[in-house]
């Protein structure tokens, strides 16, 4: 299953957007996510100045989300893991999710990934404030899992 499609399903796909009314008339407009941030598509982060008041088309929320995508890979890149690629997704879903810093936060984890020591890892992810907010994203990240 690729990163788009898993993400879409975690920040809410648009037939979910469409029963919340984030998506209407044939484009997404913004909403607060979970945490009370601007957002709009699939879990863009509305930062700087660009207005989205008349919402978007569905495909410049596919757009944002791949340029987000682009954006987490590249940062997860920074950390150095040698990790097969089924953690590699769970950390650029991370990484999409909480930003570089957040999963920086993660040094147990970080460290049970270093030394292939997948079981650890997986305790660590479940040991969190992330995990408390969304327990059923986590566990169908961590169900998607090969090493564990």
């Amino acid at each position: 299953m690729d990163l788009q499609y898993r993400l879409k399903e975690y920040e809410g796909t648009k037939q979910y957007q469409a029963k919340m009314k984030y998506f209407r008339d044939g484009k997404f407009y913004p909403y607060k996510d979970s945490l009370g941030f601007s957002t709009i598509g699939y879990g863009h982060l509305m930062l700087g100045d660009i207005d989205y008041s008349e919402g978007i088309t569905e495909a410049q929320a596919d757009a944002l989300l791949e340029n987000d995508i682009q954006k987490a890979q590249y940062e997860y890149k920074s950390l150095g893991l040698n990790v097969p690629s089924d953690w590699e997704d769970f950390l650029i879903i991370m990484v999409f999710q909480l930003g570089l810093g957040g999963v920086k936060k993660f040094k147990k984890m970080l460290e049970a990934l270093r030394v292939q020591n997948y079981k650890e890892a997986v305790v660590q992810a479940k040991d969190s404030l992330w995990y408390r907010q969304t327990p059923y994203r986590i566990m169908d990240m961590i169900a998607q899992l090969k090493n564990k």
